[in-house]
């Protein structure tokens, strides 16, 4: 993962091999033999590859490496800046967090990205994440991009943004671009329709100030426009699982929206209506479950000229969601773990 990401957050160690007090003991030993050293600069402690270990990793494990560490690819030449360093961090956080979802980010274990036939993506098994570095090189149309991958299902395609615990720099030329850049990739291989933006959060509590943000001052920070027809945020939590399995499949997020309109006195019907129905006290009901962020300055829109409504959202959601609409707002709560049983139950 340090070669793959040019340089590993140390808080991650512990992610990557499921236990810290194990993850320490690692760390140790490949410091003392000399495969890595840790940079411990202004506040920004990272893990780093040494000669010995970049000659290990391409020795050993070269179909996952070599294209990150031989050539001119950014992980080859680590940066010593801060600013670029977090850039590192923040691509890093994103590998280890697909890759903890089961989602392949291993270049042995997915197709490459271009050149490749057309049945290599389809279907749900085919779902991988490719860092930024896999597909800006060489193209100078899209280098200025925030993006930090593309997640690519079989069915759709997925700008990944990480926007860790504060709103990033963001272009609209540039972005535009980038999905620009993305849907002519994704139509070469079969895949049709918009690309849309997963903005990844180190926690539920960017939510907030991402959904409220104007851009700021100068206009150059992130907030929700119309670059993306859909952007979803995801915390990188272990519940947030269930987003990036609603992500894999159609059919599961079909299933899961009627299911939840069982609990609905009556079911709206058009195509798009921004609530979902409504219950026995003839109340709107809106599911907000996905976090896609257009969909829920809707919400908020009309529930404010309509004075009424409720939200269904995950249990991990809730808080945040309260802090957005309101606290008078009632929010019904639904378990991802029940979620996730469901649509194993379901065969799907």
């Amino acid at each position: 993962m340090i070669g793959i990401s040019g340089e590993l957050p140390s808080a991650l160690a512990g992610e990557v091999v499921g236990s810290s007090s194990y993850a320490a003991a690692i760390i140790t030993r490949l410091k003392q033999d000399g495969f890595i050293s840790v940079r411990n600069k202004s506040g920004c402690k990272g893990y780093v590859l040494r000669a010995k270990g970049r000659r290990y990793l391409l020795e050993n494990y070269r179909a996952d490496t070599e294209y990150f560490l031989q050539g001119a690819v950014e992980t080859s030449h680590v940066k010593s800046e801060v600013e670029k360093r977090i850039r590192l961090h923040r691509m890093s956080k994103a590998w280890v967090f697909y890759w903890k979802m089961g989602i392949p980010i291993l270049r042995s274990q997915k197709p490459v990205l271009s050149g490749m036939a057309k049945k290599e993506w389809k279907g749900e098994r085919q779902a991988a994440y490719y860092g930024s570095l896999e597909f800006k090189s060489g193209v100078d149309s899209i280098k200025g991009s925030r993006a930090c991958g593309l997640f690519v299902t079989g069915e759709s395609g997925y700008i990944v943004y990480h926007s860790m615990s504060q709103k990033m720099k963001w272009a609209k030329k540039m972005e535009r671009s980038m999905r620009i850049w993305a849907e002519r990739l994704l139509m070469q291989q079969g895949i049709t329709g918009s690309a849309d933006a997963v903005i990844l959060g180190d926690d539920m509590e960017l939510l907030c100030e991402l959904l409220e943000s104007d851009g700021g001052i100068r206009g150059n920070l992130y907030q929700v426009d119309d670059i993306f027809e859909r952007s979803f945020f995801v915390p990188m939590c272990a519940e947030a699982e269930i987003q990036v399995q609603l992500f894999l499949s159609k059919n599961k997020r079909v299933s899961l929206y009627r299911f939840l309109c069982g609990i609905l006195d009556t079911v709206e019907d058009r195509e798009y209506s921004v609530h979902a129905g409504f219950d026995r006290e003839g109340i709107p009901v809106y599911f907000c479950y996905e976090l896609e962020m257009r969909h829920l300055k809707r919400v908020k829109q009309e529930m404010g000229w309509k004075k009424a409504g409720s939200i269904v959202c995950m249990e991990y959601q809730r808080i945040a969601l309260k802090q957005y609409f309101g606290e008078e707002v009632e929010i019904h709560e639904i378990l991802s773990e029940k979620v996730m049983q469901f649509l194993q139950q379901a065969g799907h």
